[in-house]
């Protein structure tokens, strides 16, 4: 059963993703393709603070109404700071109760042995653990945190994995800010030595203090190794960022691949994301859906997020269609159409 849920879901998400690509959304029509649950500050920073934050219950129920107005969706918990956190893991946990694929994105902090195994028991699918080189201060310097914190996280994940026999995907993601070329191909190197499935280089959420290094991007990509995960795309975007830095979202549309340009930023009808403060958005970078989510539910038993998003969404869509910039980051970044 759980097989054939997850093979609708993937139906539904191709279309969703491939809707959304063709016109962006608007408040009427928007079918968000996965949902983000953030429990960090912006832009990917660390994680908020506990006063006026959610609690568990608000969580559950966005993610319950969303699969009742969707379906099982791809489901992204990104704790840059607290991935080893029982919140993490509860909504991990009630995700995957609900059918949906699980992601968690994090820089290994509180990820022991015992909490990889509470993780893979909970059902997450797949693990991104940030890593910005293989000596501490260049780690620090580009993902903060510690990088025992890191090294610890994606080896007590394998080790969990094989324990379990799980499914777990495990990737080591390296965000593309200085100085990370100065350790990148070594971190490449220990990623593959140490066991994890996939690499990728991280386009910033901003086109500021990128290595102006073509080439070694070029090296870093390897299309014909699974091992390495970088789009094409994000490859292009990443040599057109560091060309056209000025410290905005994304860059310019002018500037970014044809692709793009021809395209309006589908990024409306791909994600719904809700952060710990209660912001309801698709994007981060333009004002939100709602700014206070409990109080927009309040009394709103069950609640319909879809009508929710439809009373809130339009101005937030209108904003994202009329944007002049295209981001790279992956959580902003148009998705394959198949696949996930």
């Amino acid at each position: 059963m759980r097989s054939l849920e997850h093979r609708i879901a993937d139906l539904r998400g191709t279309w969703r993703r491939a809707r959304a690509r063709r016109g962006g959304a608007d408040a009427a029509t928007v079918s968000p393709a996965r949902l983000v649950l953030r429990l960090d500050d912006g832009d990917g920073g660390g994680p908020l603070g506990d006063a006026d934050a959610l609690t568990p219950s608000a969580w559950h129920r966005f993610v319950a109404a969303a699969v009742d107005w969707l379906g099982p969706l791809p489901t992204t918990v990104i704790a840059i700071r607290t991935g080893g956190s029982e919140l993490a893991t509860d909504l991990v946990r009630f995700a995957h109760r609900l059918e949906c694929d699980t992601l968690l994105c994090t820089d290994g902090s509180g990820i022991d042995d015992a909490r990889a195994g509470i993780l893979v028991d909970s059902g997450l699918a797949r693990l991104r653990v940030y890593m910005g080189g293989v000596s501490a201060d260049v780690h620090r310097t580009v993902v903060g945190g510690e990088l025992a914190d890191a090294l610890g996280a994606v080896g007590s994940a394998l080790r969990a994995r094989a324990d379990r026999r799980a499914a777990l995907d495990v990737e080591v993601a390296l965000p593309w800010t200085r100085p990370a070329d100065a350790e990148a191909r070594a971190l490449a190197g220990w990623a593959r030595e140490a066991g994890a499935d996939g690499f990728r280089l991280v386009p910033p959420w901003r086109s500021a203090d990128l290595p102006s290094d073509p080439e070694l991007i070029d090296q870093l990509v390897d299309g014909a190794d699974r091992f390495h995960r970088t789009p094409a795309a994000a490859v292009a975007e990443l040599h057109a960022m560091a060309a056209h830095a000025d410290g905005q979202p994304g860059l310019a549309r002018v500037h970014a691949p044809a692709r793009r340009r021809r395209m309006a930023c589908p990024v409306g009808g791909l994600r719904l994301e809700l952060t710990s403060h209660g912001l309801l958005r698709a994007c981060p970078f333009h004002a939100p859906m709602s700014t206070d989510f409990q109080q927009a539910t309040q009394g709103r038993d069950p609640l319909d997020l879809a009508s929710l998003v439809a009373q809130h969404a339009g101005p937030h869509l209108a904003a994202i269609a009329a944007c002049e910039r295209a981001c790279a980051h992956p959580e902003l970044s148009p998705r394959p159409v198949l696949g996930r």
